[in-house]
């Protein structure tokens, strides 16, 4: 396999893998707490402990479920809730899937269809993100006006974006060829220093977009826009136990709803709590993208206006696996019911927002 040849979000792993690591670490964490045991009493509220694995260290763009904990929204819930961060070397469905925690997130929902076409039986149940911040940025000055205007440019990508941006040049009929790919690390100094012409990154990364917008007017192709739609910050968990323990889960929905809106009206407030939680952040930095988060719309849209937060369009599902399969970055198709349900959320009654 060559460097670029790589899916959506990580390399294809078997189902036998995912079973194998899992299994591994299952066992380390049964060697120290629980993750799920039975129900304690906090006063006359019984509690059921369970935790989430995200997908990377916590941050403010967790901000809903940390002010879910800190004003005790879970509690209310009667969930007690432990937010387990992760990193480069922790993968959330590895996690879920081997039993270490309840549910995870992921911060980007192909590696779910891209682990459930490997046989994985996880299931996205609820997104915080109605759409994701994966942006073509460059600047004004450089005379790109449609996606057709790579053609004679230079992209810098991260090695897992390939793919995204080979979903951009399929649709938009770009010559791959006249495209000049070259990967680059997680921030926009290769476009600031002129080694590219157009690179990629989060829009809501206040550190990533402040470094460009420093050096000239900036503008920005956003992947949902373009078409290519994925969500962020999803919950998943395996089949089991959208099955068995489904009241906790739609417990777990309606308590971290009114965090993630809590947080939405509170930016300030939100922070205070995440620096309570974790530590090496930069404040002012967290505020901001924190803040763009909310201005630029993510936690609410269309969709949540109709059916409530955290629900899920069946097409945007339906379109990704097509997407994937097109190109070839999963063996077999996916179906939405295999890999989603908005059963939860609307059981959960969340605000229509």
């Amino acid at each position: 396999m060559t460097r670029d040849e790589v899916t959506l979000v990580v390399p294809q792993v078997s189902r036998r893998d995912f079973v194998r690591r899992a299994g591994a670490l299952t066992l380390g964490l049964a060697a120290g707490h629980g993750v799920f045991g039975s129900p304690e009493r906090a006063g006359a509220q019984p509690l059921t402990r369970a935790s989430m694995q995200i997908g990377w260290f916590l941050n403010s763009q967790m901000a809903g479920d940390v002010v879910g904990i800190a004003k005790g929204y879970f509690r209310e819930a009667g969930i007690d809730l432990t937010i387990r961060p992760g990193g480069p070397a922790i993968d959330p469905i590895q996690v879920v899937a081997g039993d270490g925690t309840m549910f995870g997130n992921v911060s980007s929902v192909a590696i779910l269809v891209n682990a459930r076409a490997q046989g994985v039986p996880v299931k996205a149940f609820g997104t915080a993100f109605q759409r994701h911040p994966f942006a073509f940025v460059f600047f004004t000055k450089s005379g790109i006006r449609t996606p057709k205007d790579f053609e004679g440019k230079t992209i810098g990508i991260q090695p897992t974006a390939r793919p995204l941006l080979d979903a951009v040049m399929r649709k938009y009929d770009i010559n791959k060829d006249r495209v000049k790919v070259v990967f680059v690390g997680g921030d926009t100094t290769p476009l600031v220093t002129g080694q590219v012409d157009v690179v990629t990154g989060w829009l809501i990364n206040a550190a990533q977009m402040e470094a460009v917008q420093q050096a000239g007017s900036i503008s920005y192709f956003r992947l949902w826009d373009l078409g290519i739609r994925l969500y962020a910050y999803t919950y998943f968990a395996t089949d089991r136990f959208v099955r068995e323990r489904r009241d906790v889960l739609v417990r777990y929905i309606s308590a971290s709803a009114r965090g993630w809106l809590y947080a939405r009206d509170h930016p300030d407030e939100a922070v205070e709590h995440l620096f309570k939680m974790t530590t090496g952040l930069d404040r002012k930095s967290e505020l901001k993208t924190w803040e763009e988060i909310v201005r630029g719309g993510y936690l609410t849209s269309v969709t949540t206006k109709q059916h409530g937060w955290g629900y899920m369009d069946p097409k945007v599902w339906q379109e990704l696996t097509e997407t994937m399969r097109a190109l070839g970055q999963i063996p077999r198709p996916v179906s939405v019911e295999e890999i989603m349900t908005d059963e939860l959320v609307v059981s959960a009654k969340t605000p229509n927002v």
